[in-house]
């Protein structure tokens, strides 16, 4: 990983007087070109370093250049290392991993570890969550295809083939983002609805990533949105704040008047389920009468004639 490489390198030069492109390439497994393009890259960095030609030559950094309290002051280190023991302790990436030990062994002094607390891990099936990253990063490494056993939107498993591109965590859900050879195009596949994680020995070439990125942009952009109003009794006050932007509830003496402006989907009637029976649908018509008849089609199903 470039960026893993880059401080790696940094460090070696701040700890040494001065260091050949070989001895950096052979150290880091790569070509002497490739250190001489990492070395271009500190460069237009703002890293002040310069190379001496010769025998005794090699690269090393200006004198007045010191990575030290000036670098990361003691509240900049404790949140860059905050987010970095987190990561670490979730994805499988050894880069991850190097660049939290490089960091952790410089003495910022007294950090204050209870200012800023990260969890990025999920609170479903932890152990199966990590098996299914490791392998999407095996797979991403070494270019190899992953077949996924998937839960689809309404509960159906489907089998997909794909081809593991990044990993991400938008808000509190982690992604795989892949080329799908169901689909010849690219998907983002939430990890906690994969049931099962293979990985193949079939090879794939990289693809060129498409211009607009979903994270880049609001996931439901392109998705019609439509005022909703609920009318929800006052015993569940304490509890909407953890759900709802308090700016968009109306509270009166025994209700509160709830106006979203959401796509209806199954996100929709699953919150509007998890507040019965004490909320009303005042608006749309058509969410109402459609909450209605799943509500009765569950009860028929579940009634003791059926069972």
């Amino acid at each position: 990983m470039k960026i893993d490489r880059l401080i790696g390198i940094l460090m070696m030069l701040i700890n040494k007087k001065k260091v050949t492109a070989r001895q950096l390439s052979e150290y880091f497994e790569v070509s002497v070109r490739t250190i001489q393009r990492d070395m271009d890259t500190l460069n237009m960095a703002g890293i002040p370093l310069y190379a001496d030609v010769g025998v005794s030559g090699g690269y090393q950094l200006m004198d007045n250049f010191r990575l030290e309290k000036g670098f990361l002051n003691k509240d900049e280190a404790n949140i860059l290392l905050t987010f970095l023991k987190g990561l670490e302790g979730v994805t499988p990436y050894s880069e991850i991993k190097s660049i939290y030990n490089k960091f952790s062994s410089m003495d910022f002094h007294e950090l204050d570890s209870n200012k800023l607390i990260v969890k990025l891990n999920p609170v479903y099936n932890t152990s199966k969550f990590r098996d299914h990253l490791m392998l999407f990063s095996q797979a991403r490494d070494k270019q190899l295809k992953l077949k996924i056993t998937y839960y689809d939107v309404n509960f159906n498993i489907t089998t997909r083939i794909i081809c593991p591109y990044s990993l991400l965590l938008l808000s509190s859900t982690w992604y795989f983002f892949a080329y799908c050879d169901l689909r010849s195009d690219f998907r983002m596949f939430s990890v906690k609805r994969i049931a099962e994680c293979e990985l193949t020995d079939e090879p794939f070439e990289m693809k060129d990533m498409p211009e607009q990125l979903p994270w880049e942009t609001e996931m439901d952009s392109n998705r019609k949105s439509e005022e909703i109003i609920l009318e929800i009794d006052k015993n569940l006050q304490n509890k909407l704040p953890d759900y709802f932007d308090p700016a968009s509830c109306q509270v009166s003496q025994d209700k509160i008047i709830m106006h979203l402006n959401v796509s209806i989907d199954e996100w929709v009637y699953s919150l509007i389920m998890g507040l019965v029976p004490y909320v009303k649908i005042i608006k749309p018509d058509s969410l109402r009468k459609d909450f209605v008849e799943r509500l009765k089609k569950s009860i028929n199903d579940n009634s003791p004639e059926k069972n």
